[in-house]
């Protein structure tokens, strides 16, 4: 296990997209989503290319005050290493609506942060990976909305060998999407995204892309 450690490898999957509109929820309000989807990526010089097809998804959202939302979500924490396991980890954000309510268009930031345990040469290793995203949505119709993110990760495991900066990535990109409204309280909500990754582990770098797909089921309540 430690040699493939010690080389670039395909990226392992996690979730970059953020499946939600830039409106944040009524105060007092709850919402849930639950989907899968899949990444391809593309890591390293020479490059390796790596498929997976499937890749869970939930999340539970409360709207605390006017144009504030907070959420938690099941996550993967970002490594571009399939030679790094990955451990489904927990990650918690704020979301701050930048626009009126009613607007036809929309924008938020979100600060987030999330933690994780991973397997590294079969010693746990814990990460912490916060993040920022910037938001902005369009109401098409009553029953759709456009949405599109720019978001930022960063994501380090200082346990491990040479500490947060031999094993780190820095992950950019921009996703597009939309909302389709089922009934008044359940929606579905496809997105697409493209991400550049650079990372390192264990003083090794592997800078590579990875593009994104998926859909969730939303349930207001």
């Amino acid at each position: 296990m430690a040699p493939l450690l010690l080389a670039p490898r395909p990226a392992a999957a996690f979730w970059l997209l953020g499946f939600a509109p830039a409106d944040t929820l009524p105060e007092g309000r709850f919402a849930a989503i639950a989907g899968t989807g899949g990444q391809y990526s593309s890591v390293g010089s020479p490059q390796r290319n790596s498929f997976t097809p499937f890749l869970p998804h939930a999340g539970l959202r409360y709207g605390f005050a006017d144009g504030w939302d907070v959420g938690y979500r099941l996550t993967q924490v970002a490594l571009p290493y399939s030679g790094v396991g990955p451990s489904l980890g927990g990650e918690i954000d704020v979301k701050r609506r930048l626009t009126a309510p009613g607007s036809t268009w929309q924008a938020a930031i979100v600060l987030g942060a999330a933690y994780s345990y991973l397997d590294i040469a079969g010693a746990s290793k814990s990460a912490y990976s916060p993040g920022i995203d910037l938001v902005v949505s369009r109401t098409l119709t009553p029953k759709a909305t456009l949405i599109s993110e720019l978001r930022y990760v960063y994501t380090a495991i200082p346990s491990a060998t040479g500490g947060a900066k031999g094993n780190y990535v820095h992950a950019a990109g921009v996703d597009l999407g939309a909302r389709f409204s089922l009934t008044h309280t359940v929606s579905v909500t496809p997105e697409v995204g493209v991400f550049d990754f650079a990372g390192g582990l264990r003083g090794r770098t592997a800078n590579g892309v990875a593009a994104q797909y998926g859909a969730v089921l939303g349930f207001g309540f």
